[in-house]
């Protein structure tokens, strides 16, 4: 089953704005993907990665806080800028559910929970009742420039 037999969860994905990049994989998620971290799962609980001395809460500070452990500091929006690799954390009801990395090209790269990873065209694509919206942007220097 891939990310698109998910329809109720992403009703502003399709075939038309997004295509799979890897196949499915339980060792990282979304937030790994966005902090560039293919070994392990990000996320503040006990038995799960999180950068040491950062909270282990859910709350956007504390997501903040972790992808600033990586290079990324606060910004104020997505708009592609040539030269920097920004992320956008997601919310829902106040609380971070999802992260997404722009590519050198103006698309966005998602990691669909235990699915596969993706790129889609805008942010709006895997928002939604599952993710919510994007509401924290940062960014750091392109690694590749």
């Amino acid at each position: 089953m891939g990310y698109l037999d998910h329809t109720a969860s992403f009703p502003h994905l399709t075939s038309a704005n997004s295509a799979k990049k890897s196949d499915e994989t339980k060792s990282y998620n979304c937030i790994a993907w966005a902090a560039g971290d293919t070994a392990n799962w990000w996320w503040p609980i006990v038995g799960r990665y999180w950068p040491p001395g950062v909270p282990r809460e859910v709350t956007l500070d504390a997501f903040i806080q972790a992808f600033a452990t990586v290079g990324y500091s606060p910004c104020a929006d997505g708009a592609f800028i040539d030269g920097t690799e920004k992320i956008a954390i997601y919310a829902d009801l106040g609380e971070p559910t999802h992260a997404a990395r722009q590519r050198e090209y103006e698309k966005w790269t998602s990691k669909i929970g235990k699915l596969e990873d993706i790129d889609h065209d805008t942010l709006q694509d895997v928002g939604g009742p599952l993710y919510g919206e994007a509401v924290v942007f940062m960014e750091r220097p392109r690694a590749d420039s």
